[in-house]
């Protein structure tokens, strides 16, 4: 896989926004934060208010999880 840096670093701007935001340190943090936004954007998709409106803003499918946890694994984890 080709490392990419298209958006601050990062490949895109989805993972940035995960990394921005969340400030994922562990393995843990990753595990809870993709578990915790697939489930919220579940629920907002269902809700006939909203619809697809918030897929407009972040696109889940893009986000570099495998990124993320080189990136813990290289500045928070220990060997």
């Amino acid at each position: 896989m080709t490392n990419r840096t298209d958006y601050n670093g990062w490949t895109n701007r989805e993972t940035w926004l995960i990394n921005l935001h969340f400030e994922p340190s562990t393995q843990g943090d990753l595990d809870f934060i993709k578990e915790t936004l697939e489930q919220e954007v579940e629920a907002i998709q269902e809700s006939i208010a909203y619809g697809n409106f918030f897929s407009d803003f972040i696109n889940l499918g893009k986000i570099n999880w495998y990124e993320l946890q080189n990136h813990v694994e290289e500045n928070y984890e220990e060997e």
